[in-house]
């Protein structure tokens, strides 16, 4: 009988699949890190002073108050109006609802003749899914701790298009927290 040699094919099949295996793995590592849309909370400062009612309860939408901090504590939209007399003091509004957002570093609350822009130093973070540490949307409330300022001339253009330019004062924040 004759002797027929038979050739082992080398099998490089088993490449081809751990190949495979790992794009299947990367790619779902890709998913999961797109999805990752951690809202980012801004931590709460126990140290801020909450506002104390008069004793009668008679607090009205619009009240001014000094808190234990110096600050002036509006009650509600309504203050809003009384900015343009406030110039130079520290204000805070408390669980105020977010008008529009008009760039990454300012934002609008109130409407009509109270819409106000609030505008705070913005951290520089680029290449990420959220620029900055807050992170506001339309509809969000916030508490806002910051100082009354004349309405500035030159802001970029993409804000002064958005807003009001002949309003009197604008709110410099120096912390934004979300309030759920």
């Amino acid at each position: 009988m004759a002797e027929i040699p038979v050739e082992k094919k080398s099998s490089s099949s088993w490449l081809w699949w751990l190949l495979l295996l790992l794009g299947v793995i990367a790619l779902v590592w890709w998913l999961i890190a797109a999805n990752d849309d951690d809202d980012v909370e801004t931590a709460v400062n126990d140290d801020v002073a909450t506002q104390t009612a008069p004793a009668d309860g008679a607090m009205a939408d619009g009240d001014m108050q000094a808190n234990a901090a110096g600050q002036t504590t509006l009650t509600g939209l309504a203050g809003l109006a009384n900015l343009g007399t406030m110039i130079g003091q520290d204000v805070e509004l408390t669980g105020v609802p977010v008008n529009e957002v008009v760039s990454d570093e300012g934002f609008t609350v109130g409407e009509g003749a109270n819409e106000t822009l609030v505008m705070f130093d913005e951290a520089y973070t680029p290449n990420t899914p959220m620029e900055g540490g807050v992170d506001v949307n339309p509809g969000s409330n916030v508490t806002i701790t910051g100082t009354v300022r004349d309405f500035p001339g030159d802001l970029p253009e993409s804000v002064t298009r958005e807003v009001d330019t002949d309003a009197a004062a604008m709110i410099f924040a120096r912390e934004v927290r979300t309030v759920q």
